[in-house]
């Protein structure tokens, strides 16, 4: 059984330099999720790829939260398809 670890998110803000505020928007547009434990906020250690990849698009590239959770539901569904393409061309294989 694979057991999660979480990162006290004021930590995490403090050693990355990422703003308090922007994952909490974040959490905001359910594109992060949080874990409260005794009045303090943690984020799942997978999550953090996701943040970072998050904060360079917002501040490099300018793209807003209603931007950020589009392009997450794109790569989502691109990953499916990914997925099922793979299926299918085994299964194709199967019949050469």
């Amino acid at each position: 059984m694979a057991r999660e670890k979480y990162i006290l998110v004021r930590h995490y803000c403090k050693v990355s330099q990422i703003e308090d505020a922007f994952v909490e928007r974040l959490h905001e547009f359910g594109l992060i999720a949080f874990e409260e434990k005794q009045n303090d906020l943690y984020i799942d250690e997978q999550d953090i790829s996701e943040i970072e990849r998050m904060f360079r698009l917002h501040h490099d590239l300018g793209i807003n939260f209603e931007g950020l959770d589009a392009i997450k539901e794109m790569l989502k569904r691109m990953h499916k398809l990914e997925k099922e393409m793979d299926l299918l061309q085994k299964k194709l294989r199967l019949y050469e």
